[in-house]
């Protein structure tokens, strides 16, 4: 069986709901007496609420009403005192933590040395052994020498730039 249908006896009860919905609840009343028990006490107290009388204002309420209302329109709108008050509520929570986080965060950041580089430590014994292995194929020389010198062809026949 259906799951009960209480929560929406009153959207029935008004005509509120879609045609989907509207057929399971005519469908599911039929079938569950607690339902069907539930909407008819519903139906009652919709009828006990419409036979009451319609409530009268107080004498003079509608002349205060309208009064109020004409000097309310009247009035002029006062700007708010700073401009970034008229930020709505939720916005206005959202930047007021921003500028403490920033207030707050950037001083600690720098007191706990976040801005400073990073210092990695010198392994010199690993530093050694690579240049070892990159320098195993090299001839032992001078690098910096020029190529003419380490040359074995005399000055004479070197080419002319």
């Amino acid at each position: 069986m259906s799951k009960h249908v209480i929560d929406r006896l009153s959207p029935y009860l008004d005509g509120a709901l879609g045609a989907a919905d509207l057929e399971q609840v005519e469908a599911h009343l039929e079938a569950c007496v607690s339902c069907r028990r539930a909407y008819q006490e519903l139906q009652t107290l919709q009828g006990l609420v419409r036979a009451l009388p319609d409530p009268e204002p107080s004498p003079g309420f509608t002349d205060r009403l309208h009064w109020r209302l004409q000097r309310e329109g009247a009035a002029p709108r006062r700007p708010a005192p700073l401009g970034w008050f008229s930020v709505r509520p939720p916005f206005r929570v959202a930047l007021v933590c921003a500028a403490v986080l920033v207030v707050l965060g950037l001083p600690a950041a720098w007191m706990a040395d976040r801005f400073a580089p990073q210092k990695a430590p010198l392994d010199t014994d690993a530093y050694v052994r690579e240049y070892l292995l990159l320098s195993v194929d090299r001839p032992l020389g001078d690098e910096a020498a020029p190529a003419f010198v380490l040359s074995d062809t005399p000055a004479s026949e070197s080419p002319r730039p």
